[in-house]
């Protein structure tokens, strides 16, 4: 048996790229103030984000009911990821292992075409195993080529490009994982698919 566990579609994820497109990334990566004050408040209201927290990565709820991730290191500022999670699939027993693969290629196609409605053709999209699999465009959107042939993951990926990296762009990750598990014939295995927002690298700061 396959359990998903967001209750989101490929529709919904279409929604939430489409409030983030027009946002003010700048402001984004400013990062929020600390909870419980006024200034946050407003903050969350801007873009009609209901917190879900005030300790850690700041969690919120959007208007279309689905949720973000504020990637800061537990700080809150300056952030440089944004995550939502848009599918999460799961066995209830080994056996099940590859029906969770069948499923998880359908779900990747319909959760791409939902994300290349709103953002485009992307810069590049494949699986673990392409021999032409790109650099990340950000630090830490994936491993190196040894860990990726090695765990399979990220499983397959599409990434938009920032147009020049400069700060008020922003360079989108769709992802699809498969957990360990699935390729053995004695765990329950599952996958997920989910987008993250990565504040591009400026020049001369380091970050990739």
């Amino acid at each position: 048996m396959l359990t998903e566990k967001t209750g989101r579609t490929p529709q919904d994820l279409a929604a939430e790229l489409a409030g983030l497109r027009g946002i003010d990334w700048p402001w984004v990566w400013a990062g929020p103030p600390q909870g419980g004050s006024p200034q946050f408040r407003e903050w969350c209201a801007r873009y009609g984000w209901e917190p879900r927290n005030v300790e850690g990565n700041l969690d919120v709820r959007t208007s279309t009911g689905g949720e973000l991730t504020f990637g800061a290191g537990g700080a809150w500022n300056p952030v440089d990821r944004v995550d939502y999670l848009a599918w999460d699939l799961g066995a209830t027993t080994a056996e099940a292992n590859p029906q969770v693969l069948t499923t998880a290629t359908d779900a990747w196609s319909a959760y791409l075409g939902a994300a290349e409605s709103v953002l485009g053709t992307p810069t590049w999209t494949g699986q673990w195993d392409s021999p032409e699999f790109p650099d990340a465009p950000h630090e830490s959107a994936w491993g190196g080529q040894e860990f990726r042939l090695r765990t399979r993951s990220p499983y397959q990926v599409a990434y938009w490009a920032s147009a020049t990296g400069r700060p008020g762009e922003v360079a989108f990750v769709l992802e699809q994982t498969v957990t360990f598990p699935t390729w053995t014939d004695n765990m329950a295995g599952g996958s997920a698919i989910g987008f993250v927002a990565y504040r591009p690298r400026e020049a001369g700061d380091g970050r990739q």
